[in-house]
């Protein structure tokens, strides 16, 4: 009885971890983002508390916060935390374009695109609330800005993670040159 009910619950999970995957998969269109077990664990996760989201807090419709209600918590944010607006506003559309309940191949979350780890050790809020993912963003860049000292490396660290931003220098990742480029051509004009 007890093995028979066990078997249920687990095919019912790996069916639901498959379904996750398969389904960011197809969002992200990145075979090595399907095998690669950094991302399924960190997609699993992202999807675990969007479907969460979901069922506890907005529903089925999905509620969206307006871009007014977007500029004020970037505002609100970025003067709490000592950060530039305009440069948030950029991330944000960087990151996710603009999309609250936007999940990254690699499993990063909402409108910043903060991953679940850094989200929770910043956080006990809803990564799909945009005033917690927001407000989670900004802190987190808020701090590679200190300790970094520049915008060029604090964007770095926020896209590859501080730990391979060392000596001062950019790391030698195609994504993050590109994504620090993207931002700064913008920011800059």
């Amino acid at each position: 009885m007890i093995t028979s009910i066990y078997k249920k619950v687990l095919a019912a999970f790996v069916a639901y971890l498959l379904i996750l995957n398969m389904l960011t998969f197809f969002t992200s269109l990145s075979p090595k983002a399907l095998v690669n077990p950094f991302f399924i664990k960190n997609r699993t996760i992202s999807m675990t508390h969007l479907a969460k989201h979901i069922v506890l807090v907005a529903g089925l419709g999905l509620v969206t916060a307006s871009e007014e209600e977007i500029n004020a918590l970037v505002n609100n944010a970025s003067e709490k935390y000592d950060t530039d607006p305009k440069l948030i506003h950029i991330m944000i559309e960087v990151e996710s374009k603009g999309r609250q309940f936007a999940i990254s191949r690699t499993g990063a979350m909402g409108l910043m695109q903060v991953m679940p780890s850094t989200f929770y050790y910043i956080s006990s809020g809803d990564p799909f609330l945009a005033e917690d993912n927001i407000e989670a963003g900004v802190k987190y860049f808020s701090r590679q800005l200190k300790k970094f000292g520049s915008v060029e490396l604090a964007l770095a660290a926020y896209n590859a993670g501080p730990q391979r931003v060392k000596d001062g220098k950019v790391p030698d990742f195609g994504e993050t040159k590109h994504y620090i480029k993207r931002i700064l051509s913008v920011y800059n004009q």
